[in-house]
């Protein structure tokens, strides 16, 4: 009889198909929840190792958690009563004078370009059209309009909320600091859970990828983060000394746009050189400036972010751009907080996978 009916059962990997289909029309269908939930487990994975050592210490978790909360806490309110309102209102006067910076750097730097030919030598001269040079520069700075901040923004608020509702975004926010709560004092429990769902004898194999999903998704976050801030702090101190206007600004720009790689570091460049020219009108503090970002860039490759991250993790530009793009096109917030630990988890299956058909 258990013969008969072990035939009638249907093929495990039809099984499991059917369960990844349903989970996944699942969480579309839940997509507010998921996310809230998601978010709240990522925020609590994030302060997790603060409250793993305060509770080797013998603090309870719930009373670790409360003291890494009041600290967080009195962090943001030092960065709102300081650097936020600045940054918000630099932000504002930038989208809103852009046009004008940019028409005043296009002005400045047709002058700047002839005075710089004036002296070179007469072969250098010959051998290079100023004028045309000139023009591209113009040209290119022409494509920069007034509200070129303002629609990338919208586009961007548009794609990462597709789907959902603002309205229940924000009850969902507001239940966050609860989820975020009972999430951390019962993370090594939810841990412990899911590992329990698999057999006894392939326990040890999960345990062992997910700690290698958990090195790879934990360097990457808590230490871009730690990078980031380092670069903030760096490029607040060099544009500050170079006397930029709106430097604050652009060092958060640059800083904490390196989250996505490249965009950072080339908005930077770009709006730091046009607030230079609107700044001053000269080359000297442009140059000083883009030696800013030169020297940032020599730290951050040869000291920062390799003493920072290492070399675990293991995740490549492309590779982090190509992720969050696609998680945020195909599924807005959902996407955008699935990619990289979407990706580092492909990446652990596929060496896996790998490995064990080339030993089959």
């Amino acid at each position: 009889m258990e013969r008969q009916r072990e035939s009638l059962m249907p093929p495990l990997w039809l099984i499991t198909v059917a369960v990844v289909v349903g989970g996944v029309w699942l969480i579309m269908r839940l997509k507010e929840l998921f996310v809230l939930l998601l978010l709240g487990y990522f925020l609590a994975y994030a302060i997790d190792p603060f409250v793993s050592r305060l509770e080797r210490r013998g603090l309870s978790r719930a009373l670790g958690f409360s003291f890494v909360l009041v600290f967080v806490i009195g962090v943001l309110a030092l960065a709102g009563i300081t650097a936020i309102p600045t940054i918000i209102d630099e932000f504002q006067k930038l989208s809103t004078n852009l046009s004008s910076y940019v028409s005043t750097s296009r002005d400045k730097i047709g002058p700047l370009l002839d005075q710089a030919r004036s002296l070179l030598p007469e072969s250098i001269q010959n051998k290079v059209d100023f004028q045309d040079l000139s023009g591209s520069v113009v040209a290119l700075l022409s494509q920069v309009s007034g509200d070129t901040l303002k629609k990338l923004g919208n586009t961007i608020l548009a794609t990462l909320m597709q789907g959902y509702s603002r309205a229940l975004t924000l009850v969902n926010v507001a239940l966050l600091p609860f989820i975020v709560f009972y999430l951390s004092v019962d993370l090594p429990r939810l841990h412990g859970f899911f590992l329990n769902l698999f057999p006894i004898t392939k326990r040890a194999n999960v345990a062992r990828i997910c700690g290698e999903v958990d090195l790879y998704v934990s360097s990457f976050v808590r230490g871009q983060a730690l990078v980031c801030s380092i670069l903030f702090v760096l490029y607040s101190i060099g544009l500050g000394l170079v006397g930029v206007d709106l430097w604050l600004l652009l060092a958060a720009i640059a800083g904490f746009g390196n989250m996505v790689p490249y965009v950072g570091t080339i908005s930077g460049i770009i709006l730091s050189s046009v607030m230079a020219l609107v700044t001053f009108g000269d080359f000297t503090h442009l140059f000083w400036t883009l030696g800013v970002f030169g020297g940032v860039q020599v730290l951050d490759g040869t000291l920062i972010t390799p003493r920072v991250m290492g070399e675990s993790v293991g995740l490549s530009p492309l590779i982090i751009i190509l992720a969050l793009f696609a998680g945020g096109q195909l599924f807005g917030l959902l996407g955008i907080f699935l990619a990289i630990p979407a990706a580092a988890t492909l990446r652990v299956l596929a060496r896996h996978s790998y490995n064990w058909a080339r030993n089959s």
